[in-house]
């Protein structure tokens, strides 16, 4: 059942002037929904020009293979499950295309997946001849990795297919690229195709956008990001020019908040995201029941109560040297030119996550001598985060890790 008749909270003046103060204006939704005490359980949001009407709560399969959550899942009315190629070496899709032959519900489940290619990490750009440790940016390399997905999902096509972490607006850009997922769509292997992003959001959001080509963005997107009104305002531009938004990373990795005094309120970050009703739907990582029922029991009471925005506020500025914004601001400070950011969010997948086989995913996409592999030449670790990420240690936490190199797909 879709929203109808839900009135836009009031800003809370005092609530804004505080966050003022301290430098977090915004973690207030502006068009935060507020619901009576009989409001459907199942809240559904358009995606944008692609008309599809899904529950503002879906289910990110990345960090858990059971079969027995992708069934309750579907039992309790979720009906998008978002996976990738590479997540979990392919068990993600295999074990939903396993369910979804199961259960014969193909055609009312909404399916998304996502193709990652080789790229040069500095200049952000795609590599159409390969020489990184995926599959090479090209028609050759597209087909051989969604006839994979799609053989491993039991289908002959997706719903939503998507251009995997473009790290800046040229990637969401490239045009070669577009034509690939376009004839895709056109040939009915997708009935949908976008772009991912969790590095320089809004640029790349817009740029997305201005394409016409994809039809859905889906990005990070969380109150503990320092430049949160800047990709709220990059959701609104390309809602405005239809494209549906699609909102991953809105607990911003908060299981690593053990480095932090403050306890984030899961269930209010999953609110904050989805009080801005540009957003369709979020897409939480979930390995337990009981995150499930927590995920799905948001969509009862949407809006954030006074006591959850304290919380969130406190939690924004507790957190602040935990949750990696990966803006590159780093890269500058490194005096062996290693990729942080990557090395930064594969900590996250390992840590946060508990997900080791997406860390070393991430870990491999790195060339060779940019990784760890590149911090053995220095003694001491001269790389800076400006918003307080403790680098070096996280670095030696990765390091004692030992992750092996390996083509990633």
């Amino acid at each position: 059942m879709a929203e109808n008749g839900i009135s836009r909270r009031k800003f809370i003046m005092t609530g804004a002037a505080g966050m003022a103060a301290v430098g977090l204006g915004g973690l207030t939704g502006r068009s935060a929904a507020k619901e009576s005490s009989g409001a459907p359980e199942i809240v559904t949001r358009t995606l944008g020009r692609t008309g599809l009407q899904i529950p503002v709560v879906s289910f990110g399969v990345m960090n858990s293979d059971s079969p027995d959550l992708i069934r309750k899942a579907i039992d309790l009315g979720i009906r998008h499950l978002d996976t990738a190629h590479l997540y979990l070496r392919g068990n993600s899709e295999t074990v939903i295309g396993l369910i979804l032959e199961e259960r014969q519900c193909r055609e009312k489940m909404i399916v998304a997946t996502k193709m990652y290619f080789d790229r040069d990490k500095y200049r952000k750009v795609f590599l159409p001849e390969g020489g990184g440790r995926g599959f090479p940016a090209s028609e050759a390399g597209f087909d051989e990795q969604l006839a994979l997905s799609l053989k491993r999902l039991r289908t002959d096509h997706v719903d939503i297919l998507y251009l995997h972490s473009c790290e800046g607006p040229l990637m969401a850009a490239y045009e070669p690229m577009m034509k690939i997922f376009t004839k895709a769509k056109e040939a009915g292997k997708t009935r949908f195709i976008g772009i991912t992003t969790h590095a320089q959001e809004p640029e790349t959001i817009r740029a997305a956008a201005d394409t016409g080509v994809w039809d859905v963005v889906l990005t990070s997107y969380n109150f503990m990001q320092k430049h949160r009104e800047d990709v709220r305002a990059a959701i609104k531009y390309a809602a405005a020019k239809g494209v549906g938004i699609v909102a991953m990373k809105t607990q911003g990795g908060v299981q690593m908040n053990r480095e932090s005094p403050a306890q984030v309120n899961h269930r209010a970050a999953l609110k904050w995201a989805l009080n801005d009703r540009n957003v369709c739907t979020a897409i939480p990582g979930i390995t337990a029941f009981d995150q499930m029922d927590l995920d799905f029991a948001v969509m009862k009471h949407l809006s954030l109560t006074p006591d959850e925005e304290e919380v969130l506020r406190k939690s924004a500025a507790a957190t602040g040297s935990v949750y990696c914004q990966q803006c590159g601001s780093c890269l500058g400070s490194c005096l062996q030119r290693a990729q942080i950011p990557t090395l930064m969010r594969a900590y996250m997948y390992a840590e946060a996550y508990h997900n080791l086989i997406q860390a070393e995913i991430a870990m491999a996409e790195i060339p060779e001598g940019q990784g760890l592999d590149a911090c053995g030449g220095c003694e001491e670790c001269s790389a800076v985060c400006r918003f307080g990420i403790p680098i070096p240690s996280r670095i030696q936490s990765l390091a004692a890790m030992g992750f092996p190199g390996r083509r990633i797909a």
